[in-house]
């Protein structure tokens, strides 16, 4: 198969975002956006200064468009769950993403939190759309189980995501931590309250 131009560069330049990406949430989590410098993040990345600034703008920028290039990564793997045929498995198997993106960049969800609770963020901008998208995604997975009110749709993903998203970070954290499958157990308790109190759906 013949290779097109541009697809080296395209790959050259995902691989290079993955290095920063990483060596972002190793800085960002242990000291905090604003102790961390372009030059640290290029150093433990093993690229350029240049490669930083070309990837993801000025410093000022950087932090919130690593956020979502990190969320983009978990948003596509949970999108691409949700398309399982039966849908508490999808469920199931997004939560289960969720917690392994986090126990592999536990920073991620620290600064996630943390942003999405300030009233004044510097990347809630940034950050929130992609939030919207995930609970969307489990929205659409939710209404292919039971029927829920249009006010309870989004409490609801939310709820799934949260406590994935924070179950996973106190797991991290812990120096005694839960059995995963016993976290990733009690997300689904949330499903399956809803299948036990709410109107199934039949036609999915």
């Amino acid at each position: 198969m013949t290779t097109s131009p541009n697809s080296r560069p395209r790959t050259r330049a995902t691989a290079s975002k993955k290095r920063l990406f990483a060596a972002s949430m190793q800085l960002l989590g242990a000291r905090g956006p604003n102790a961390v410098s372009v030059d640290e993040i290029a150093q433990i990345a093993g690229v350029s200064k240049g490669t930083v600034y070309y990837n993801f703008g000025s410093k000022d920028k950087m932090i919130g468009q690593v956020l979502e290039f990190g969320a983009d990564m978990l948003v596509a793997e949970l999108v691409e769950a949700s398309t399982l045929s039966e849908p508490r498995d999808a469920l199931r198997t997004m939560a289960s993403i969720a917690i392994d993106f986090v126990e592999k960049y536990p920073s991620f969800a620290q600064i996630w939190i943390s942003e999405q609770l300030r009233p004044e963020s510097d990347w809630g901008d940034q950050i929130t759309p992609v939030y919207t998208r995930v609970t969307s995604t489990i929205i659409e997975v939710i209404d292919r189980i039971v029927v829920l009110a249009q006010e309870e749709k989004q409490p609801v993903a939310t709820a799934i995501f949260g406590a994935a998203l924070f179950s996973a970070r106190l797991r991290a954290a812990s120096a005694n931590p839960e059995n995963r499958e016993t976290i990733l157990n009690s997300v689904l308790f949330i499903v399956d309250g809803l299948i036990a109190t709410h109107e199934p759906v039949t036609d999915h």
